[in-house]
């Protein structure tokens, strides 16, 4: 219980077991961490984001970069599959008091996760004269999904967590010289995030349950950050971009419940929770080392330690001679996340007029601790190697595939969820593999 008492600021803190971002497109998301890069397939295969001007994506990169393009649309799908297993033991006390008779639950084994997730973007670039050009991206920018189903032996501290986001980042880019450009916009992003867990409230009646009840969860909102890039052409054949992202503040709200089972509903239509998304700044350096052949790489600061806890006002909960309203004013659990730089190198070589390969390795460590490491966030280092292509079909169009497989280093799980006192304790054992495609037009 040392490790437990630590995790709690009160004896109602509420395990928020399920937040994470999506793309409000897909309707699922990246299962293994916050952070997606996954807004086009032909930089994720590159790796240097914020200098490589290649197509409209860019905007999203480094939108200094736009002044560089022609008028162009690209949209890009990448389909992403992260199964996730759980190994150690849950237990979950009897909640109800004398004279319900219930009993406890703890089991050992396994309990797994296999999310299959689409995530879409699109990028538009508009050349208004030779100094300036609009921009515009409608991509994923941060989430996690998880569903370990109704019966595994995590389901008191998590049964599902289903979320949604999307960025919409519009951007206006000048050319200040021969060497020197800049990019500046706005970022409007969506939030929404549901999630469910059961309760062990199984009891002789009228005081118990026949079975377990289900505390669920869901909230959204529209925030607002920024970007601001700068791009720097050394000579012909070296470009360096510096990219900068603003924190994100989402205070979500929506509605809580509590569905006692076959007895009973409650629910709170005042749920809020504030939510921050850190801000990254990327520093990335192409090279040209023939007029085939470049190289490029990129390092990325992750400000992670805007996201010290969760606070959660108005969760609901049935009601208790001391609180008979059920309603539980202000809950908070501690997550202590850590700053984090990310490493990627990459490389393309040109066959020909018509076909491009590419290649990167990223290293990306994680921003999660092992004592508040939960099921429902089990985010570990990984070490992610992408190969694909560019097909140059005509002047008009071009395609690319990407294929990934990202490692993910087996990590300590340690997690509770306070409302019902559930703990899990063991290992998680994560991997990803991608598969993505993007069609390049230049109108």
């Amino acid at each position: 219980m040392t490790t437990i008492s630590k995790r709690l600021t009160n004896k109602s803190v509420w395990r928020l077991s399920s937040l994470g971002l999506m793309m409000l497109l897909s309707a699922q998301a990246y299962a293994a961490g916050y952070k997606m890069e996954f807004q086009s397939a032909s930089v994720l295969a590159d790796a240097g984001e914020a200098a490589v001007v290649e197509d409209a994506g860019t905007n999203w990169y480094n939108a200094a970069g736009l002044v560089n393009l022609p008028q162009q649309l690209v949209a890009s799908g990448i389909d992403l599959y992260a199964p996730t297993t759980f190994g150690g033991t849950a237990f979950a006390p009897a909640l109800l008091p004398p004279p319900s008779v219930g009993s406890s639950f703890i089991q050992s084994g396994s309990a797994s996760s296999h999310p299959n997730s689409f995530l879409p973007a699109f990028h538009y670039t508009y050349p208004i004269n030779h100094c300036f050009s609009l921009g515009i991206s409608v991509v994923p920018a941060w989430g996690f999904m998880e569903d370990y189903g109704e019966n595994s032996m995590v389901r008191y501290n998590l049964t599902k967590v289903y979320t949604r986001t999307v960025d919409v980042a519009p951007s206006i880019a000048m050319r200040i010289n021969k060497q020197w450009s800049i990019g500046i916009g706005p970022d409007f992003h969506y939030f929404s995030v549901e999630s469910r867990n059961h309760v062990r409230t199984e009891g002789t009646p009228p005081f118990g349950t026949p079975g377990d009840s289900i505390s669920r969860f869901s909230a959204n909102r529209w925030g607002y950050g920024g970007h601001i890039g700068v791009l720097f052409q050394w000579n012909d054949a070296t470009r360096i971009g510096l990219n900068y992202r603003s924190k994100l503040m989402m205070n979500l709200d929506g509605y809580s419940d509590f569905a006692l089972n076959h007895v009973a509903s409650f629910e709170s239509n005042s749920f809020k929770l504030p939510v921050p998304l850190p801000p990254t700044t990327t520093l990335s350096v192409y090279r040209d080392i023939t007029c085939n052949w470049a190289l490029m790489g990129t390092l990325a600061y992750d400000q992670w330690n805007v996201l010290r806890d969760y606070h959660a006002r108005n969760y609901i909960q049935p009601p208790t001679p001391t609180n008979p309203s059920g309603i539980l004013p202000n809950v908070v659990l501690q997550e202590n996340y850590s700053n984090t730089v990310d490493v990627s190198v990459g490389t393309h070589y040109k066959l020909n007029d018509q076909w491009m390969l590419r290649g990167s390795i990223k290293y990306e460590p994680t921003p999660t601790q092992s004592a508040f490491r939960d099921v429902s966030f089990p985010d570990g280092p990984k070490l992610g190697f992408n190969i694909g292509t560019r097909y140059q079909m005509n002047r008009k169009i071009a395609f690319d595939v990407i294929y990934g497989h990202v490692f993910v280093k087996t990590v300590h799980i340690n997690g509770i969820n306070p409302v019902t006192f559930a703990t899990v304790s063991g290992h998680q054992h994560t991997s990803i593999d991608l598969l993505g495609a993007q069609v390049v037009w230049n109108i």
